[in-house]
C-alpha cells in the first residue's frame, strides 16, 4: 500500500508517519509502499528519503522502498539503505522528464539498482514518460537484473497480465485505486494502490473476500475517487483519512496545498452521502 508521507508545515512528521504505517499494518495491510507518488516520492530529497528509511526500520520485513530518481547515485544509496534494514524490497520509477532515452538505457538503469537488492519496476507512464513494459522487463532478467516483480500503474489489465505471460515467478501489483477488483479477479498479486490509505477497510475485503465484497467496495471507492478529483487527488487523500480513518495523517506539503477547511468539510459530507447510499 503506497503510505502517505505526512507533513506539518514543511518538515516531515515523524510520529504522523510512525502511526499511519503502523495502524494500516493493523488493519492488515500486507506491506508499507514508501516514497510512491502518494507519498510525495519525487517531490522529496535524498536526506529526506534516508528519514522515512529510518522512521519504517521497526517494520523491515513489510517495506518497499521506492528508491527511483534522475540521480543514479542517490539511488544506489538509498537502495544499500534499504538493505541493510532489510527492508522486503525496493522499488523504482524510471528516469523520467528527459524524453528519448533508449530501452537500452532503462535495462542499464533497473540492471544497476537490482544489483544492490531485490527490486520492482514502478511503471507509470502517464507521469513518467516511459512505459517499461513486460518485452524491458524481460530484457532486465536476461542482462541479470534482480527484478522480481511490478507495481503497474495503466488502466489496462491486459497490460499488468503480460508480465505474467512472459516472466515466470513475477509478482504483479496493480496501480490504480479503480483497478483493485481487477488484480483480485484476475489473480494479480495484489494491488498497490492510493485508496488503501483512507479506504482501508474496503481494501482488504476486495483482495481477501472478492465474492462477497469485491464489486460493491469498489464501486465505493471508484466514487470517493471522483468525488476527491474535483478537489485535488492529491491533498484530498490526507483528507480522506481524517474523515473515514478517524486520525490525522498530516498534509501534503507546497507546491501541493491541503484542503482549507471549508473544502475538507464538504468533502466530507459528499462522501458520507456515498456511504449512506450504498449502506442502504
Amino acid at each position: 500500500m503506497p503510505v502517505l508521507t505526512p507533513f506539518n508545515g514543511r518538515q516531515i512528521d515523524e510520529e504522523k508517519f510512525r502511526n499511519h504505517c503502523r495502524r494500516l499494518l493493523d488493519d492488515h495491510v500486507d506491506m508499507i509502499f514508501v516514497a510512491g507518488t502518494n507519498g510525495m516520492g519525487p517531490s522529496l530529497s535524498f536526506q529526506e528519503r534516508t528519514q522515512l528509511a529510518e522512521y519504517c526500520s521497526d517494520i523491515p520485513g513489510k517495506v518497499i522502498f521506492q528508491v527511483g530518481s534522475l540521480n543514479l547515485e542517490e539511488s544506489i544509496e538509498l537502495a544499500k539503505i534499504a538493505k541493510n534494514k532489510n527492508f522486503y524490497a525496493v522499488a523504482a520509477i524510471p528516469p523520467y522528464y528527459f524524453g528519448g532515452i533508449p530501452d537500452e538505457w532503462i535495462v542499464r538503469y533497473y540492471t544497476e539498482i537490482s544489483s544492490i537488492t531485490d527490486t520492482f519496476i514502478y511503471n507509470y507512464p502517464k507521469f513518467t514518460g516511459y512505459d517499461v513494459n513486460a518485452k524491458i522487463a524481460l530484457e532486465i532478467r536476461r542482462h541479470g537484473g534482480n527484478i522480481i516483480g511490478v507495481k503497474d500503474t495503466v488502466n489496462d489489465i491486459d497490460h499488468m497480465m503480460r508480465y505474467k505471460y512472459l516472466l515466470d515467478d513475477f509478482m504483479v501489483f496493480s496501480g490504480p485505486s479503480t483497478y483493485i477488483l481487477y488484480a483480485a479477479l484476475n489473480g494479480l498479486d495484489g494491488a498497490v494502490a492510493a485508496a488503501g490509505n483512507y479506504a482501508t477497510r474496503m481494501f482488504v475485503e476486495i483482495l481477501e473476500d472478492t465474492a462477497r465484497f469485491g464489486r460493491i467496495n469498489q464501486m465505493v471507492i471508484n466514487e470517493i475517487i471522483d468525488i476527491a478529483s474535483r478537489y485535488g487527488q492529491w491533498a484530498s487523500n490526507y483528507s480522506l483519512v481524517r474523515i473515514l480513518r478517524g486520525y490525522d495523517a498530516g498534509n501534503p506539503r507546497p507546491p501541493f496545498y491541503p484542503l482549507d477547511p471549508e473544502s475538507e468539510e464538504k468533502l466530507k459530507r459528499e462522501v458520507q452521502a456515498v456511504l449512506k447510499k450504498y449502506r442502504k
